[in-house]
């Protein structure tokens, strides 16, 4: 009860780095801090309240025979109800709410109402529809809804100690499995989803046969001929064993390759790990945004070609970004490898976090790296398959969307997200994120280590740890050092130890209660350059400072064209810490160069690559990418013209 853990891992045989439950880590006032409060204080009540007012709570009314009517909505809008329960019961982990308690009870109470006595349960096919289950599993989301559903039973038992959810989750497993199988039914689901949640289900109730069904639903895509559609959109196209490159739907991507990790951890069946970490490399090294963002195509909301990562028309859905993080901490906790903890941290930072603006209040369903202050053409009255409507103003925030799997999934990453910081192996305890607190850790023999951690991180890179109170034998730590972190140094009680960015640095021995260890991680300013096959970024700097990624918006820069803007040598990039200025952040000031307007326009706006004529000088300020579209609305860059001068 209330270890609320994301990943139980304690035994997956084949797991290198078992996560340490959110539960036993406390956070301190802080960056991290300020937006798990107000996603707790706000946040969630807005978004019950969205469910209450676009009729996704009555449509669990409607299949109970309690309220006539027509479903409101889209086919799949149960899942936003599940994961809106998932966040609220990692929220009442940390902190009881008899109001919030009160609504997760009335919520499991309709839900409960609304499954039919063999355990399946989805509002849409009720009623008049009932005839409809399992016709089209390729489009209607059937099985990944339950896979919420079993989600948010799983984090509600763990969070409450309650069965009530978890009763209900169980019921409709069992109905997945007695309908889906070698002798059943063949279709996965056109969205995955389901595969996570039965591999984690199976860890909560030690029965095998889920992940035994989680592992049959991953094998039936690419069969020939094909269980869904035989395309690439659906990672249709190929046995997932086989797959080599990160194509089709990005959010249905990350989910499917996370579940491949989750299950190799149990299985130890290599090819699926080794497959997923085929499909990460080619996400993350070739078709990945600075940002952590994935999916650089509106069409298909797809990824795109090797290096097609276009900065305008960039989609990097923001559950692209949230699915990017639990794929990388499942090939994290399966191999120990820095990079995907550093992956994981880009994209926390920046990808993810810009979904969501800083009151909690209004939400971002694609994530541009690039926008104008008007719409585009194509956007003009238009709306895209997020619900979003773009109007004048250009890419702005919504309060909700009519598919709304955006504002509940970033929910449950900030109200998880304790559990993504430590992680332990046999006799050593893994810090991968830096949050200030603590961490009661449980090592795999039983014992435990409690050390605490004091920084500002991201704004200052100081990090001290303290131990107080550990075995009174040899344990090691090992603490990240971000691949971003050139010049990073580690002393333990004023020893030096060595360090390598992107990897762990290792330190064994027997700690005494108040040992010290200072990481020192440098904040300079830096200029990040993209890979020369990326062409929109010819000649073009994305601004960095520790792991949070940088832009220019027209707020800050009210006499100037944001396109005319040109960094160069002598721009004396400085951080400035602002603590009222958007819930408090640091921002990059310096000088840039303006460019004569129609080159700026016409070559470097569209084109990039030829040297603009520059007319003068004029200030520069830059905000954390996260950060923007919560002022005036205006235009936005976050790669910008570099001259040599």
């Amino acid at each position: 009860m209330n270890s609320a853990a994301v990943l139980d891992l304690a035994n997956s045989p084949h797991a290198v780095v078992r996560p340490v439950p959110p539960g036993r880590v406390g956070v301190a006032e802080g960056f991290w801090a300020d937006r798990m409060r107000t996603m707790r204080s706000h946040g969630l009540d807005r978004q019950f309240e969205q469910c209450e007012v676009t009729g996704r709570l009555r449509n669990f009314e409607r299949a109970a025979g309690r309220l006539a009517g027509e479903f409101e909505g889209r086919y799949y809008n149960d899942s936003d109800v599940y994961k809106w329960l998932e966040a609220a019961s990692y929220g009442l982990a940390r902190t009881p709410s008899t109001a919030l308690r009160a609504r997760v009870d009335g919520v499991i109470e309709a839900i409960a109402a609304a499954q039919r006595p063999d355990g399946y349960i989805n509002s849409y096919f009720s009623g008049p529809r009932t005839s409809w289950r399992y016709r089209n599993l390729t489009d209607e989301h059937e099985l990944y809804c339950m896979g919420h559903l079993i989600q948010a039973g799983v984090a509600h038992r763990r969070s409450t100690g309650s069965d009530r959810l978890f009763d209900i989750v169980v019921r409709a497993a069992d109905h997945i499995c007695a309908t889906f199988g070698p002798e059943g039914r063949q279709e996965p689901d056109g969205h995955p989803g389901i595969e996570l949640a039965l591999v984690e289900l199976g860890r909560e109730t030690g029965n095998p046969a889920y992940l035994r069904r989680a592992v049959f639903f991953l094998d039936q895509r690419g069969a020939d001929p094909p269980n869904l559609s035989g395309l690439h959109y659906h990672q249709d196209h190929a046995p997932v064993r086989e797959q080599r490159a990160a194509d089709g739907h990005s959010v249905r991507l990350t989910y499917l390759a996370a579940a491949m990790a989750d299950a190799a951890m149990d299985t130890g069946e290599a090819e699926l790990l080794e497959a997923s970490i085929r499909l990460w490399e080619s996400a993350y090294e070739r078709r990945a945004y600075v940002t952590g963002g994935l999916g650089s195509r509106y069409q298909g909301e797809a990824f795109g070609a090797d290096y097609e990562l276009p900065n305008d028309r960039a989609y990097a859905e923001t559950c692209a970004a949230v699915g990017g993080i639990f794929w990388n901490a499942r090939l994290l906790a399966a191999t120990g490898d820095a990079r995907y903890a550093d992956w994981l941290e880009a994209a926390l930072y920046n990808g993810a976090l810009v979904g969501v603006s800083p009151d909690g209040a209004a939400y971002f369903y694609a994530n541009p790296l690039a926008a104008d202050s008007q719409p585009t053409p194509d956007d003009q009255g238009g709306v895209h398959s997020s619900g979003a409507q773009q109007t004048g103003g250009g890419h702005r925030r919504q309060p909700w969307y009519d598919t709304a799997c955006c504002p509940p999934n970033i929910a449950r990453l900030l109200l998880s997200l304790p559990g993504y910081a430590y992680g332990v192996s046999p006799g050593a305890l893994w810090v991968h994120q830096y949050l200030p607190g603590h961490v009661q850790a449980l090592l795999p023999d039983g014992k435990s280590m409690t050390p605490r951690i004091a920084t500002r991180y991201p704004w200052d890179g100081d990090v001290d740890l303290v131990v107080d109170d550990a075995p009174d034998e040899p344990v090691e730590l090992r603490l990240r050092i971000p691949g971003w972190a050139e010049g990073a140094s580690l002393e333990v009680q004023g020893a030096r130890e060595a360090v390598e960015p992107g990897s762990y640095a290792s330190i064994r021995r027997v700690w005494s209660a108040g040992t010290t260890l200072r990481l020192r991680l440098p904040m300079d300013v830096r200029l990040v350059a993209s890979h020369p096959r990326v062409q929109a970024n010819t000649g073009r700097v994305a601004i960095a400072r520790g792991p949070v990624i940088y832009c220019i918006e027209a707020a800050d820069h009210p006499e100037s064209n944001v396109d005319a803007l040109v960094l160069g040598p002598d721009s004396n990039l400085r951080a400035h810490d602002e603590p009222d200025l958007l819930g408090g952040l640091t921002t990059i000031r310096g000088l840039a160069g303006v460019a004569v307007q129609n080159q700026s326009d016409e070559l470097y706006g569209r084109f990039g690559g030829a040297k603009p004529e520059l007319t003068g000088t004029t200030s520069l300020t830059a905000i954390p990418y996260y950060a923007w579209a919560n002022r005036t609305p205006g235009a936005m860059r976050v790669w910008i013209p570099y001259v040599d001068h």
